[in-house]
């Protein structure tokens, strides 16, 4: 029998008890800042770093970046491990050497861009490598139905502009097909 996964997105939840049922899950991925720990639970089995200018300079390593040396398993883009030199800062040793580098083409194959958001690469690696052997995924704190919208419109998003429908679309297709679940929060 397999055990349960969550992806936890960046959006903030609506619901206080979303916390509990997110730690109470058997495997806890956190994408890059780990907005809301807290209000989204506190477990953090594994989360997605990203070495960027914007994380290294503007949110200085994310608004928990200390709680990342409790995390076992980093997941990580190889172009941003390749130039990861400060890593001491914010991983143990054991982190860095057990660092692992996502397949990105897993995202670009199944929405034909390549500028897609972190946590779609992050979840089309883990539905394509030996996580959904061992683990049923769901996601939340993510947006679906609304995410052509908010990646093609807001500007905080610009990099990612035009891939907004491609992930909408996929995020519907895993849903619809059971290959992922998701923890609502309304």
């Amino acid at each position: 029998m397999k055990k349960s996964l969550i992806l936890v997105g960046n959006k903030p939840p609506k619901k206080k008890n979303l916390a509990r049922k997110i730690d109470a899950f058997d495997f806890v991925v956190r994408i890059n800042r780990m907005n809301y720990l807290g209000l989204s639970g506190f477990k953090i089995d594994a989360a997605f770093y990203e070495a960027n200018w914007q994380m290294n300079h503007i949110y200085k390593g994310g608004e928990h970046k200390d709680e990342i040396r409790r995390v076992k398993k980093i997941f990580m883009r190889r172009q941003w491990y390749s130039c990861f030199h400060d890593w001491p800062q914010y991983l143990t040793s054991e982190q860095y050497d057990e660092i692992e580098i996502i397949n990105e083409s897993y995202a670009q194959e199944a929405t034909k861009v390549e500028n897609t958001n972190n946590s779609i690469k992050v979840l089309a690696h883990l539905l394509n490598s030996y996580w959904k052997e061992e683990y049923n995924i769901w996601i939340t704190c993510l947006d679906v139905e609304k995410r052509a919208y908010l990646i093609d419109n807001d500007p905080i998003w610009a990099f990612h502009k035009g891939a907004g429908m491609p992930e909408q679309e996929y995020l519907l297709e895993q849903l619809r097909n059971k290959k992922i679940f998701r923890l609502h929060d309304e």
